[in-house]
This record gives structure tokens, sequence and C-alpha cells, in this order.
């Protein structure tokens, strides 16, 4: 057998090589096999028998297993063998592919930060261009403007054939039948490292690592997780604001008098709580490598109540395996409030909130302030209660957008798919801002 650093020296070969295809045949030429080393030509390399891998019994319940591993290692390093010896010949393959210039395609969308704003815009006090009214809808030519012309072009791939081994394994593994293999497979490479610190070029007496047996890096997903809510429909009690400057933003915030009800697909939903609705949350693990393992189950049609001053929104936040955390800042519900502009009735989201929304990809691609902002929602302690899987999971790695829906009082709403659209009140309030909130640094 080789070392452990020759084996995993010519398996990280195998994997930076480019793609090849390879003969189904024997190696060809002067043959011949001597214990574990294989002879063309004169040339030798390290021809691996399966007789001498297996990693557990060879009898009883387990023995399929053992052999099948076993059959996978001959059949790994018999592979990387006849790569070393190179190609035997070249195939050529013509194919072809459509292509297209002008208004082949369209697609129709609601404006976003990338699109020019071509309907009314204002610009108060603050200094910030605001677009007035609704979303435009802008339609998107591709790949170009002008006819339609499409045509077939052609390319020609050149693929090396290798020689392979005549016999490929059929038989499958998975992790659960891996363990004790795993187990066996470290004992002896304990054993062995420990004996021979130091082994001479070309051992063969080493174990080889049993690569097709796949192992699991992370025993419970549930030790470290995150939740994966891609959007939430938050329903919220309005506020009003008293006195106060658009510009220096300091208004005085008056929550609504009086408890109020409101039923939501037959759900009747009470003041002063904020309720938190997810068409489907689910949580996986922490894991960068590979893909990650479900803790617990996926739910769908949920919702919690939060009371207000749990609510937090998170500034500058980037998704994804290295999430950029925003900063987090406690929700202020006078941002969503509407006021009259000129003939339209809008919201008036401060600049540097509105900059830290999902609609602003990371805070720096906005340019003017329009009618989609959608702020990143950190998720509440209150959403572990929805599986007692959840208890460990970190609530800032994965945020959902949220819709914000103001709800009236003693009213009935049907609910609908979150679908990254506005529900205001139709009630015209004068041009004021509530006080700017300070970050809570909460980044649990």
């Amino acid at each position: 057998m080789l070392s452990l650093t020759l084996v995993a020296l010519s398996f990280l070969r195998l994997a930076q090589s480019k793609p090849v295809s390879k003969s189904d045949s024997s190696p060809t030429h002067s043959t011949t096999t001597s214990d574990q080393w294989l002879i063309i030509d004169g040339t030798s390399v390290f021809w691996p028998t399966s007789t001498d891998y297996f990693y557990g019994p060879t009898k009883g319940p387990k023995a399929s297993v053992v052999t099948c591993n076993a059959e996978w290692i001959e059949y790994r390093g018999r592979d990387i063998a006849l790569i070393d010896f190179g190609p035997t010949s070249t195939s050529t393959y013509i194919g072809s592919y459509a292509v297209s210039e002008g208004a082949c395609r369209t697609s129709t969308d609601l404006e976003s930060y990338s699109d020019t704003h071509t309907g009314p815009v204002t610009t108060l006090c603050d200094g910030i261009p605001r677009a007035l009214g609704p979303r435009e809808t802008v339609t998107k030519y591709f790949p170009g403007t002008g006819p339609c012309v499409s045509s077939m072009s052609t390319f020609t791939n050149f693929d090396d054939v290798y020689r392979e081994p005549t016999y490929t394994p059929t038989c499958s593994l998975n992790t659960k039948v891996c363990i004790p293999v795993w187990s066996t497979y470290e004992s002896l490479s304990s054993k062995y490292t420990s004996a021979h610190p130091d082994p001479p070029e070309g051992d063969t007496a080493s174990p080889i690592r049993p690569w097709s047996c796949p192992r699991q890096t992370i025993i419970d997903p549930c030790t470290a997780c995150h939740w994966n809510a891609e959007a939430a429909t938050v329903f919220y009690w309005p506020v009003t604001t008293a006195d106060g400057d658009l510009c220096k933003q300091n208004g005085t915030t008056v929550p609504p008098s009086g408890p109020s009800t409101v039923i939501v697909d037959g759900q009747i939903l009470t003041s002063p709580s904020i309720y938190i609705s997810f068409d489907t949350i689910s949580a996986w693990g922490n894991n960068r490598v590979g893909p990650a393992s479900q803790c617990g189950d996926t739910h769908t049609s949920t919702m919690i109540a939060v009371e207000p001053d749990h609510l937090t929104s998170m500034r500058n936040h980037h998704n994804g395996k290295y999430p950029g955390i925003g900063t987090a800042y406690p929700f202020n519900f006078g941002d969503f409030q509407p006021h009259e502009v000129g003939n339209y009735t809008m919201s008036l989201v401060p600049w540097d909130v509105y900059q830290g929304g999902y609609q602003c990809q990371g805070g720096w691609k906005c340019t003017m302030i329009r009618d989609d902002y959608y702020p990143w929602l950190q998720l509440p302690e209150e959403v572990r209660a929805i599986d007692p899987k959840w208890t460990a999971c970190h609530r800032s790695w994965n945020l959902p957008s949220a819709t914000m829906i103001a709800l009236g009082r003693n009213t009935q709403l049907t609910k609908t798919k979150h679908a990254h659209s506005h529900t205001h009140s139709a009630t015209p309030q004068s041009p004021v801002v509530p006080p700017t909130p300070t970050a809570t640094g909460d980044h649990p």
C-alpha cells in the first residue's frame, strides 16, 4: 500500500485535473502484475487489490458494506494509476447551440434600484430625491433591442481518452453504514502511524482512506443552526406623530389608544402585540463545507405573536454562508405611516433607514427613495417556540425581508402570500417623521 501522504497527493491531483473521458478497456501493451504493482511496458504504478482493504468483518450482516468499501478503494486507486500512464487517444465532439440578437425575450417587473425612474420626483428638506406614487412597471428586453434574429453556432471539444479499470463497483454506501468502516480505518491508521512515523517512499502497507464512504461532519445540525424564511409578513398597529420636523426628525410618536382586534385568516390579532406570519420556515445546520442538514421540521403558514419592543430590524445585512450581519435597530412603526406629498399619499422613510433595507442590497446601490422599503427582520426569540429543536439557532445568520401590513380597528383581513407589496392606511397625516432610533447592538 502507498503511504497516506502519497495517496492523498494522488487524489488531490485527480481532483484538480480537468474532466476527461475514458475508454472502458483493460490496460494494453506488455502488462504484468506483481503483488500490488502494475507494470506496463516497464513502468510500474501502485495497483491496489480489494482483499487488502477489508475494514471490518468479511462474514455476517456487515460484510457486504466492508466488501463494497474495499471494491471502491480498489477501483479509485487503479483509476488514478491508469491516468498517470497518460491518454491513449483524443476524442472530438462537435456540437451547436442557439444564439440570438435583438428583443427575443422580455421581462416585466416593478422598478428597483437599478432602473431609471421616469415618473414624478420630489426632494424634501432632507435633500434626498423621492419617487412619487407607486413603483413603475419596467419591461426589459434580452439580449438587446431591435428585431429578433436567431441562428445556430457550432463548437468543437477535444477530450483525452484514458484507460479505465475493467470492473466498476455497482454497490452503494451511505453515512450510517460507513460509521464502522471509518472507525476501523482510523484505528488501523493510528496504529500504523505510531509504528511507522516516517514511512519510506513506495510504502504499500499503510491503510488507504475510505474515500467513497460518506462521512457526516456535523452529527447534530441543531447544535449550530440558522433559520431559513425567505420572506415574512409583519402585521402591526399603526402609530401617528405629533409636531416635529422632517429634517430634524424630532416628532413625538403617538401609539394607538385602547385595545384593537383584527381577524386574519380566522385568527384574532389583538393589540398591542405584533404578529409575524411565515409562508414557510425551517432551520439548517451551519455547515459551510458540503450540504447542510435540516434541524427539525419545515413549518408552513405559521404565525407568532411578538411584543412590540422585541421586534428588531437589521440595516445593511447580507445573507449567505458567510453572512454580513447588519446593525440592529428597534422597529420604528412611524416610518411606515402615510403622508400627503403633492397629489400622492406615501410613507416618508428616512434615508439612513431606507439605505439599510433589503431593496438596496447592502446599502450602497440605491440613489433615491422609492415606495419599496422592505426591512431586514431579525428573527425574534419567539421563533424558537415553533419547533422544540430550534433552541440553539442563530437569530441573525439568514434573515427574511419583511412586508409590513398596517392593521385597522375591528376589521377582517385575508392574508395573501408574501409578494413584496406595501399596504398602508389611506388616512393622510401631516408630513412629520418620528425620532430616529439608535442602534441596539443586539446581535445574538
